[in-house]
């Protein structure tokens, strides 16, 4: 359970040369993991559908190509779960190693691939296959990144360095997004959907060399070590969570179904609908990503070292209300068909929107849960609620609307996510005192 004890600094060097290291590791393999799983964000809804599934309609390709981005989600909590259990078991710094691994892999062979018109059906099976893999990495990357850099953290300042792996997911999509907006304008759109898409996705190999050295070098967590010295490590980790800490997986999973189905919704969707429903010129559109989340960086650290001081509750709340505010008001500037209007309108919801909800997140999810369960508590917490956010969140959205013009089911379906997140957050406990 948590307390909300003043907590006591254990003896470490947070500020040393290792720990900055450790923080640029871990923020740097989650940023390459984040540009590796965004690529294919940003490149399935304006490509996959020709290239993939060319004997469907418009229609019934692009809901295709969101079933394929859902199956990304849909083995993420399976990675969450059995990474959680090795980084739980073994460390975390193993795990990271791994799952960086695989990620680049995964992405290098999607970009290797060939069309429906070369193997026939076996293309989209196989990217299937590998969009599975790559969600099934990331689900075991993500939180275990936060854990190892909150546990070392000193005290009173865990949102902000914890909020550093959150704030390294825009960096990573910011060079996704520029790196497929500068092919496009280098090369046009026919030779974007032709051969250059493939570009972003074998640049993968090399990032991971990169981001698997330096995470490399890093040292184990801390408390993890202490748990291990006091043989006080769980055999089976996630069973212990789900015997104890019940109500904690369940305001972690609200959490994160509430940002990560407004951050979806509000880029994947609204741009797909913009481009594709109201022809606005992808690359325009597109650019909205770089913008919103190069803010989104700044303000994600900001918020999360404000967090430090008044709590993760109350920004959270302020967040989720915002959102359910705006986001009939993002559909109202969509529908003006100006460019300019929508590009500020996406990187307001990015930046500012999704930043107040995403910022503490990182800090609050993974305090729910003690040392020896905290990785398997928050990757389960983590990943089930993206799932049912932002995995379904723009398939949902896309059946939702058909062939129509009107969005009142999808504002009402996001609607009831927020309400629920809102109660969740209400009823959890405030723990960025609590004693780790």
């Amino acid at each position: 359970m948590c307390t909300t004890n003043e907590v006591q600094t254990p003896p470490s060097a947070f500020d040393s040369k290792a720990y900055r290291r450790l923080v640029i590791a871990s923020g740097l393999g989650s940023g390459i993991e984040h540009y590796d799983f965004f690529s294919y964000v940003i490149i399935a809804p304006l490509v996959f559908d020709k290239l993939f599934f060319p004997r469907l309609d418009s229609i019934a390709a692009t809901i295709a190509v969101y079933a394929t981005f859902a199956v990304g989600f849909i083995s993420r909590p399976i990675g969450g779960i059995l990474f959680g259990h090795f980084g739980d078991r073994y460390g975390r710094k193993v795990v990271l190693m791994i799952t960086l691994l695989m990620m680049g892999i995964c992405s290098f062979f999607i970009g290797c691939t060939p069309s429906y018109f070369t193997i026939g059906i076996w293309a989209p099976i196989i990217l299937v296959f590998f969009r599975f893999m790559q969600g099934f990495a990331f689900g075991g990357e993500y939180s275990t990144a936060i854990v190892l850099t909150l546990e070392n953290a000193p005290p009173k300042k865990r949102g902000f360095y914890a909020s550093w792996i959150n704030a390294s997911g825009p960096l990573g999509i910011i060079f996704a997004a520029g790196t497929i907006t500068g092919l496009m304008s280098l090369f046009g759109k026919a030779q974007f959907q032709a051969w250059a898409w493939r570009v972003p996705f074998l640049l993968s190999l090399l990032l991971v060399g990169v981001g698997t050295y330096m995470r490399y070098q890093v040292d184990e967590s801390l408390l993890f070590s202490k748990a291990v010295e006091d043989k006080k490590v769980a055999k089976v980790p996630i069973a212990v969570v789900l015997r104890t800490c019940k109500k904690s997986v369940l305001f972690g999973i609200l959490v994160n179904m509430v940002h990560s189905s407004f951050q979806y919704m509000a880029t994947m969707f609204i741009v797909t609908y913009a481009v594709l429903r109201l022809s606005m010129p992808q690359t325009s559109v597109t650019s909205s990503y770089l913008i919103g989340n190069a803010l989104e960086f700044v303000t994600v650290l900001l918020i999360a070292r404000y967090s430090d001081r008044i709590g993760r509750r109350p920004i959270m709340l302020f967040g989720i209300a915002l959102a359910a505010i705006y986001y009939p008001i993002l559909f109202h500037i969509l529908m003006l068909h100006n460019v300019l209007y929508l590009i500020l309108a996406i990187t307001f919801a990015i930046g500012v929107v999704h930043a107040l909800m995403f910022a503490p997140e990182a800090a609050f999810t993974a305090e729910l849960f003690p040392t020896e369960i905290r990785v398997s508590g928050a990757s389960l917490s983590k990943q089930v609620g993206i799932v049912l956010g932002g995995g379904f969140a723009p398939l949902i959205a896309a059946s939702l609307m058909g062939h129509g013009t009107s969005f009142t089911l999808v504002i009402l379906y996001f609607t009831a996510i927020t309400v629920a997140a809102f109660v969740g957050v209400l009823l959890a406990k405030e723990c960025y005192k609590k004693d780790l």
